[in-house]
């Protein structure tokens, strides 16, 4: 999957770049531009550019100095925060506390992504926390939480394996991670949490006309079909025996 630079809207851009399983299969990533009301830039995620997609950054942040912050929005994606730390030195570094945890040398903000203090930092982005789900679960390979950043400018939601769309034959769309079931908390109450937290998200999604998601090309509501809120809407449906069941066996 060639690197490239995808312009959602005037100040959203998405960058779509490489991700290899097992050194063959490529699933794609993603990481975002997104241009603040004062004219500087935030990065939504990491990944090292190449070629033409990193010329074009550094040309559209006066050589990387006029991006204020890089955001790291999904706990298990680490790989490439030093390089892009080294691409944007002068821009803030937040991650989640995994982030501090797995690359302790690299100069982490205080304020962690999933805090809710992040938002009184980045007034022009809405960010949501999944609930009723473990952010950082035991088990490495469950990476179904991560904080969504919705940027009302352009009514596009970045996202991160939480949500996923495909375009496939009768079995794609939009859908949660097929994890879900694992990282549910096992207490009391934790689906009811999960079901409040989608029920907003589907009200967040009320003003979304794009979703980037982390590994494949960004959903427009532009090119038809129904309208992100319904999407999301029939994902939770979709999960629904899932939830049941879970709250059926922890409360």
């Amino acid at each position: 999957m060639a690197d490239h630079i995808v312009e959602i809207a005037d100040g959203f851009w998405n960058v779509r770049g490489s991700f290899k399983i097992a050194g063959f299969v490529d699933i794609g990533t993603q990481m975002s531009l997104v241009r603040r009301p004062d004219g500087r830039f935030l990065l939504l995620d990491c990944y090292t550019p190449t070629g033409a997609v990193r010329d074009e950054l550094m040309e559209r942040t006066d050589g990387g100095k006029a991006v204020d912050a890089i955001l790291n929005l999904h706990p298990f994606h680490t790989i490439h925060c030093k390089a892009v730390h080294e691409l944007f030195p002068d821009a803030k570094l937040y991650g989640t506390r995994r982030h501090a945890e797995k690359k302790p040398d690299l100069p982490w903000e205080p304020v962690r992504t999933e805090d809710p203090e992040l938002a009184e930092l980045f007034p022009e982005l809405v960010f949501s926390v999944p609930r009723g789900v473990h952010l950082v679960p035991a088990n490495e390979n469950l990476h179904f939480a991560s904080v969504l950043a919705f940027h009302p400018a352009t009514r596009t939601l970045h996202v991160d394996d939480t949500l996923m769309f495909t375009k496939l034959p009768f079995i794609g769309g939009l859908s949660f991670h097929p994890t879900l079931a694992k990282v549910l908390e096992e207490r009391p109450g934790a689906v009811d949490e999960f079901r409040a937290w989608a029920a907003e998200l589907v009200e967040l999604c009320r003003d979304v006309d794009t979703v980037c998601a982390a590994h494949t090309r960004p959903l427009r509501a532009s090119d038809g079909g129904p309208p992100v809120a319904e999407r999301v809407q029939k994902a939770i449906a979709d999960v629904e025996a899932k939830l049941a069941a879970h709250a059926k066996k922890h409360g």
